[in-house]
């Protein structure tokens, strides 16, 4: 797994985490994530203690998790805390408990070392909790290595030719090149596009009948963040020297957790500052989103094919892949510097 392990990764929206355990593999992990009657969240190794049943095929219980095969209950920190039919529970009778924490209306999990757990490097995404903001999350499963979908986010350069129908626009945003810049725990690429025409999303939610000034700068933050700030103004407004205000602006998130060498999962969505209220422009644009989306897993699902996990040896490479090729670079060093 080229992954880093002491990091955070995105397991579910919390809105997903109700009332029944959930299964996820992530690192290559089995994993069981519940929510008890108290709120907190919680994630356990999905193999119980007793006879390696699946947790995830269990129950909640009040606060706790319960073993769908001999009824043994587990609390969020791992600990069986019940067996029936005995009073006493044996020494050391528990699960790994991995650190679980609630942000941006997502849960995330640590699937390092519990020491070094520290919920303040989780990436600031404060556009899915806000009052300011209206998101509008989906999810996807993808038979794909988590570092090609990644590319994928950085790459600015295939809109014109996989999303013709759906977010590009000009002929001319094939041709329009980007700016890469390493940050320090990151990789941040963008580009601006002038008197562009817009998108036929883009279009229809900003009501545009000519051309208008659009920008796309995408940041990764590792391990697997990708998030996006999109927009597009009537032209000539001065979007460019930062009024947006005769315009529409976007961020396009995407939390992508590796599950296997081969497959991940993808959280990902749209959060408007506009039209907050209104279902159908929240539908619009979900449904645009998912759309586009399902576009890249079908492309990427077949290159997944044509690939050993997410390799790139023998291939060549352009000048479009910088963001690419650096965020692969500080994963690399990363992975390096956990095997030492």
């Amino acid at each position: 797994m080229r992954f880093p392990r002491n990091g955070w990764y995105t397991a579910i929206w919390s809105k997903e985490l109700a009332d029944q355990p959930i299964a996820r593999t992530i690192l290559g992990e089995k994993l069981v994530l519940f929510r008890g009657a108290n709120g907190r969240a919680g994630a356990l190794a999905d193999r119980c203690c007793h006879r390696a049943a699946p947790l995830s095929l269990g129950q909640v219980a009040g606060d706790r998790l319960r073993c769908g095969y001999h009824g043994l209950e587990f609390d969020t920190d791992g600990r069986c805390v019940a067996i029936p039919g005995q009073a006493d529970v044996p020494a050391g009778a528990q699960v790994r408990a991995y650190p679980a924490v609630e942000r941006w209306n997502a849960v995330w999990v640590w699937m390092g070392d519990p020491a070094l757990a520290d919920p303040g490097k989780i990436v600031e995404l404060p556009w899915l909790d806000s009052k300011e903001w209206t998101a509008t999350p989906s999810y996807l499963h993808l038979q794909v290595n988590a570092q090609l979908l990644i590319d994928n986010l950085l790459d600015y350069t295939h809109v014109s030719y996989l999303h013709a129908a759906t977010i590009a626009g000009d002929p001319r945003e094939a041709t329009t090149p980007t700016k890469t810049e390493r940050i320090n725990d990151g990789v941040r690429v963008g580009r601006w596009m002038i008197d562009f025409k817009p998108p036929p999303l883009f279009a229809k939610a900003g009501g545009f009948t000519g051309n208008v000034d659009r920008w796309q700068h995408a940041t990764w933050k590792s391990p697997s963040t990708v998030y996006m700030d999109v927009g597009a103004a009537k032209t000539g407004t001065g979007a460019p020297e930062g009024d947006r205000s005769q315009g529409i602006s976007i961020w396009s998130t995407h939390l992508v957790t590796p599950e296997t060498d081969a497959s991940c999962h993808y959280h990902f969505g749209f959060a408007r500052n506009f039209a907050l209220d209104d279902a159908e422009m929240s539908q619009l644009l979900f449904n645009g989103a998912r759309n586009t989306f399902l576009e890249d897993k079908a492309m990427l699902e077949a290159q997944q094919h044509n690939l050993e996990a997410g390799d790139l040896d023998g291939l060549m490479h352009i000048g479009a892949d910088a963001a690419q090729l650096q965020a692969r670079r500080m994963l690399a060093d990363l992975v390096r510097a956990e095997a030492d």
